[in-house]
């Protein structure tokens, strides 16, 4: 091979190399990309398959199908729901990011627990009544009490107004899983976490004037309840008083064989 000869293939040859390494670097790029990739491909079609928020939804807002659906998700975290119809009709006690699980700490039993702006009218079932209540920091839990929560009412009644002598203080669990349907005044706006000076309750007609005989000669205090006790939300009238007419008023016999202060 002449010296001409030998000089022209180097240049060939260190070309080749160059291609050759180029192909080589593409091919472990790729395969690097490919394994790094492995572990999202299996979290994403690993675990178990359960609600998650298809998009943003914002707090106090009734929950519709569309704005669920189901994912895959490992571990599934607790209070967790497998099914968009177990959510749906919900409200949303706090903004849920899309993608978040949907868990049943963050939402309320029902889709009307929402802000007064949010619907025209009070959900009131027939037979039934919408009452208010005073409130403030000491008698209404710090001001934590929200719309959708239950709550539980003490009364502090002194005996001496059933005619008990010598009379004494009593108090007594009068009312339980009372439903919240609005927090301060319809023109408040929210008041999530903020003391206010009402709380809008609902009651039958009967208990209502229960209630109000005791706002009147007792000193009235409230619990709030923690969501698994709830129990479910009336759909129709009670029984008890089925319609409200069978409200015929009360008075301090009436209050105490209900309650039985006198005897406690």
């Amino acid at each position: 091979m002449s010296i001409a000869s030998s000089a022209l293939a180097r240049p060939r040859r260190g070309r080749l190399y160059i291609v050759v390494g180029a192909i080589l670097a593409v091919l472990a790029f790729a395969l690097a990309a490919g394994i790094a990739s492995l572990p999202l491909i299996q979290g994403s079609t690993g675990g178990a398959k359960i609600v998650v928020a298809a998009h943003d939804i914002k707090a106090r807002t009734v929950i519709q199908a569309s704005d669920l659906t189901l994912a895959s998700v490992s571990p599934t975290p607790p209070q967790d729901f497998t099914a968009v119809s177990e959510v749906a009709g919900k409200g949303a006690r706090v903004d849920i990011l899309a993608g978040q699980p949907v868990t049943g700490n963050l939402v309320s039993p029902s889709g009307d627990l929402l802000s007064s702006s949010d619907v025209a009218y009070l959900p009131i079932p027939q037979g039934w009544v919408a009452v208010t209540v005073p409130t403030g920091e000491q008698v209404g839990v710090g001001g934590y009490v929200q719309v959708g929560d239950r709550i539980t009412m003490l009364a502090t009644v002194n005996t001496g107004v059933f005619g008990q002598s010598p009379a004494r203080n009593v108090v007594l669990t009068v009312f339980r899983d009372v439903v919240v349907l609005r927090v301060g005044p319809a023109n408040g706006g929210s008041t999530s976490g903020v003391v206010t000076s009402s709380l809008t309750v609902l009651m039958t007609s009967c208990d209502s004037e229960f209630l109000f005989w005791l706002q009147n000669n007792a000193s009235m205090k409230y619990e709030l309840q923690s969501f698994k006790d709830y129990g479910s939300l009336p759909t129709g009238s009670d029984s008890s008083c089925p319609s409200l007419s069978s409200a015929t008023g009360v008075g301090p016999q009436d209050v105490d064989k209900r309650w039985h202060f006198t005897s406690h």
